[in-house]
């Protein structure tokens, strides 16, 4: 009788045993899981009984019984999901792959093509070019430097001595033939990309376009022939630096900005004017020099010494060389900064 409880309690335990199952781990990463993108790799999981589905980033889903998957890296941050189940369990993993793609290398542009000129003249039609040039007999390596497609966001060039309530007022920047977007500028005839024209320490009024009117003609832009629209005209400035501030994005999305000091050789009431200018006999200092200032969604205009200038973010503002083509242009008087 003994022998058959002690065979009974066996058959028991062995049930039971039987019963219980191991938790079951799922475990997967990406090898390799660095890499230039795109790159070729594949979704490495723990040897399981089952069906995995593989949910990639570009929304594809691949259904195997095999704990393994070739795939292509082709983002800078990659991430997909593996799903195994035996039908009567599911585990869940992430995995993640990053690629080690360098950002856009930005050096020196070229200023009128030309490798070893690195001083800007006032007024003077000026080209600025990232486009890359490697280093040879034509000068040393210039432009941005990287292995895949970018584009120029914005070029700006700040001269330290032009500041109007505590921010730099930026000379004007051209890209003809105008096109929204694209940074290209057509130069002595030919058509450069990744460019900009600038006439150093020249700052002009906005034409209703919402772009600076042209000192000449220059496709795209509006130019006045009977009215100046240089805000500064008879203004005078010492030898300065400014800054060639760029930035630009790659095939990724991201952002690169690098700036560049730069000579800007001193100017004289000779520029933009000359014996017939009635700015000629009188110049003036930037800090005494007369304009007004507003923005596009003000409707009043004020002195640039006007506490009210202060409140308008240097990228809203927009210049007038005098009252006149201020309220030509559709702007009120503030009167809350004129004395007269």
């Amino acid at each position: 009788m003994g022998r058959i409880v002690s065979r009974l309690v066996l058959a028991l335990l062995l049930a039971a045993l039987a019963g219980c199952t191991e938790p079951v781990e799922l475990h997967a990463f990406v090898d390799p899981p660095r890499g230039h993108v795109p790159y070729a790799a594949r979704i490495v999981c723990s040897s399981l009984p089952g069906m995995y589905t593989y949910q990639l980033p570009d929304g594809t889903a691949v259904t195997s019984k095999e704990h393994e998957l070739d795939v292509i890296v082709d983002r800078l941050e990659w991430e997909a999901r593996v799903t195994w189940t035996d039908s009567r369990q599911v585990r869940v993993e992430n995995v993640l792959a990053e690629g080690t793609n360098a950002s856009p290398t930005l050096l020196l542009p070229r200023i009128n093509g030309d490798a070893y000129l690195w001083t800007l003249r006032p007024s003077e039609l000026t080209l600025i070019d990232f486009t890359h040039h490697p280093g040879g007999l034509s000068g040393p390596e210039s432009g941005v430097v990287y292995d895949g497609a970018w584009r120029v966001v914005s070029i700006r060039v700040e001269a330290q001595e032009k500041v109007v309530c505590g921010a730099i007022m930026a000379d004007s920047i051209y890209t003809p033939p105008w096109e929204e977007g694209t940074y290209h500028a057509l130069f002595h005839g030919q058509l450069v990309d990744n460019a900009c024209l600038v006439y150093p320490l020249y700052t002009a009024e906005t034409a209703p376009t919402g772009r600076p009117y042209a000192p000449e003609a220059l496709p795209g832009y509006d130019y006045d022939s009977a009215r100046n629209r240089n805000v500064l005209v008879g203004v005078e400035f010492p030898e300065q630096t400014a800054a060639i501030i760029v930035v630009v994005e790659d095939d990724w999305g991201r952002r690169t900005s690098a700036s560049f000091p730069v000579t800007v050789a001193a100017s004289s009431s000779w520029d933009w004017g000359g014996l017939d200018d009635p700015h000629h006999d009188n110049p003036s200092l930037f800090k005494n020099a007369a304009f007004f200032v507003s923005s596009q969604a003000d409707s009043f205009y004020y002195r640039r010494d006007c506490p009210e200038v202060c409140g308008i973010p240097e990228a809203e503002r927009i210049y007038f060389l005098s009252a006149e083509n201020a309220e030509a242009a559709g702007k009120r008087r503030s009167s809350s900064c004129f004395g007269y």
